[in-house]
């Protein structure tokens, strides 16, 4: 990966983040507060876009530039279920 990840990130999420590489997302920044909650995020970059994906209080979400692309995808909302919030950025992101 083009920037170091904490282990806490990579325990959780690395199989997804591993799957993002392979559709051309490289991580290029991230933050870890185990003050607060075990927040997280990370920022990945393919070409001129990019993405956030958080966990915030044990829910997880995507943050990308244009807030109606996400309502459209109906992605504007954060996730209970890890897998399942994996498993629907992936089928976005393949569909875009």
């Amino acid at each position: 990966m083009a920037q170091q990840i904490r282990q806490e990130i990579t325990q959780d999420i690395g199989s997804f983040l591993a799957q993002l590489s392979d559709l051309g997302y490289e991580p290029t920044a991230s933050l870890y507060d185990a003050q607060a909650f075990g927040n997280y995020y990370v920022d990945l970059r393919k070409g001129k876009s990019w993405l956030r994906i958080g966990r915030d209080r044990s829910q997880y979400f995507v943050d990308v530039e244009s807030k109606d692309e996400l309502r459209d995808a109906g992605m504007l909302r954060a996730f209970d279920d890890r897998g399942a919030f994996e498993n629907a950025v992936l089928e976005w992101l393949r569909a875009a």
